[in-house]
């Protein structure tokens, strides 16, 4: 299995009803695809995420399109978006 570089990625809390960082991160985690390694850190309204895909689909466009993909799909995320 290929293994690439780690991607570093932000998602932000954009509503005051969006799931508490310690909730939104955990169902980031779990929507990862299988094989994909993720460490991340809070901070506040910020998720601060380094993903590590493996397999066929890796790099940094597999990464942000995977996490445009969790955010739209629903989740629990409402109210996160992808920050800078």
């Amino acid at each position: 299995m290929a293994r690439t570089a780690s991607t570093e990625a932000v998602v932000e809390r954009a509503a005051p009803t969006a799931a508490p960082p310690e909730t939104a991160v955990i169902r980031l985690v779990s929507a990862l695809p299988e094989g994909w390694d993720c460490t991340w850190r809070l901070e506040e309204d910020r998720i601060l995420l380094r993903v590590t895909p493996s397999g066929p689909a890796t790099g940094p466009a597999a990464v942000h399109a995977w996490l445009a993909g969790a955010l739209v799909e629903g989740g629990g995320l409402r109210g996160w978006r992808r920050g800078r």
